[in-house]
């Protein structure tokens, strides 16, 4: 489409009305767009669905057919002995040849006043879609206002508990006409949040990781520090302060009082000894 109105009309930006897709409205699909100088807009919601051709004549067509034509071929398969469960789409194909003829689809073209163009229907048509219908002297007229009037209020009761709605990524409001600067603006603020939020996330799991190292180093600072303080002869006696043991200087080493003076202690104080640089001064006090 873009090559085609760029070599029809070079030099001049392309208007592009369109509905809310999320697909269309996404932040790549418009700057691909502006980039070919096409200019996106997004009408707001139920703007042209009282144009929609299908919904006037051939669509309240196909319906009246397919329940006819349905329970038909329901009876012909009941009374033939056959499955019913082909019924529904056989009706439907029927139904639908004989609904989307030329003949309705024309008088869809003008109930709709689209064509021949018929602005008067086509603003009745817009004036009831939004609940907005002038009062006349017919009790038609004044049925239809009073309907207008409910469906306006009920309109207004859910706007207020939904105020957006999200299409894709980014969050749009009701009611207005968007242009794809102000998307990709949302665009380019939801990808900053996002990446503001992924930051923060890595920073609590950095914290989390220091905190577990850091508790890791002080369980193993604790199993040592309880080595350091355990009787190396029994392995049982822990050494609180007290006096009566036999502490090497340089703080790794102790016995207690039980052991400090039996043969097997004489024999481990010596292999320290040797290893050792600093040595024993004498018990604690």
């Amino acid at each position: 489409m873009t090559e085609e109105w760029t070599t029809r009309n070079p030099g001049l930006p392309l208007l592009l009305f369109g509905d809310q897709c999320s697909a269309h409205m996404s932040a790549e699909t418009l700057e691909r767009a502006l980039r070919r100088a096409v200019y996106l807009f997004f009408l707001t919601a139920n703007a042209s669905h009282f144009l929609e051709l299908l919904d006037a004549e051939p669509f309240a067509c196909i319906h009246h057919l397919l329940r006819a034509t349905n329970e038909s071929y329901v009876f012909d398969a009941i009374f033939s002995g056959h499955a019913t469960r082909n019924a529904l789409l056989d009706a439907a194909y029927h139904s639908e040849r004989r609904a989307f003829t030329p003949q309705i689809l024309s008088k869809a073209f003008i109930s709709t006043g689209r064509w021949p163009l018929n602005p008067k229907v086509v603003l009745d048509r817009a004036f009831e879609n939004l609940g907005v219908v002038a009062p006349g002297v017919t009790v038609r007229d004044e049925a239809r206002l009073m309907a207008a009037e409910t469906i306006a209020a009920a309109r207004r009761r859910s706007e207020k508990t939904a105020k957006g709605v999200s299409s894709g990524t980014v969050a749009v409001q009701r009611g207005a006409l968007h242009s794809p600067y102000l998307l990709l603006d949302a665009a380019r603020e939801r990808a900053d949040e996002e990446e503001a939020m992924s930051a923060q996330q890595r920073a609590r799991k950095a914290a989390r990781t220091e905190k577990k190292a850091a508790k890791l180093k002080s369980d193993q600072d604790a199993v040592v520090a309880r080595l350091h303080m355990t009787c190396r002869i029994c392995d049982v006696s822990r050494h609180r302060g007290g006096g009566g043991w036999k502490v090497c200087l340089c703080g790794h080493w102790r016995a207690c009082s039980k052991c400090k003076d039996t043969l097997a202690a004489g024999c481990v104080i010596a292999e320290h000894t040797e290893n050792c640089s600093v040595g024993f001064e004498g018990a604690s006090k």
